[in-house]
Parts: structure tokens; sequence; C-alpha cells
């Protein structure tokens, strides 16, 4: 196996890797989903299924992120 063929699991660890790349930890990203990082880790543990209910929480999160990302390039200071 090379470098280049590791692929991603599951949504678990897309979900591990997204907050990785975002850069917080696991109560930040809770904070900002608005749900307890108990629940979080246990998501992460795979104790707890990936809900679609908390999928849509990511996503919307990622829209919000992303609509601020795109003020701010738009930005004159």
């Amino acid at each position: 196996m090379k470098f280049n063929q590791i692929t991603i699991e599951d949504d678990v660890e897309r979900l591990l890797i997204l907050r990785k790349r975002l850069n917080l930890n696991q109560f930040q990203l809770a904070k900002e989903l608005k749900i307890s990082k108990s629940y979080l880790v246990k998501i992460e543990n795979r104790s707890l299924p990936l809900s679609s209910a908390f999928i849509k929480k990511i996503n919307d999160y990622l829209n919000r992120e992303k609509i601020l990302y795109e003020k701010n390039l738009y930005f004159d200071k």
C-alpha cells in the first residue's frame, strides 16, 4: 500500500479528519454544533451512530463558515 492509496473508511473517519482540518478540539466543535462534548466523543469512538440530524448540523455549520469566509474575502480594510 502507498500513501496515496489510503481511503476514508466511513463518515466517522471523515468527521475526525474534518475536525482536525478545522483545527478544532472536541469541545470547540461540539460547541459550534450545539451538542455536548460527550455526545461527540461517543460518535467519534463509534459508540453512537452518526444520525442524519447530526450530519445536517455539520453541513449547516460548514455552510455558515463558508459564508463568513466569503464575506471576509471581500471586506475592505
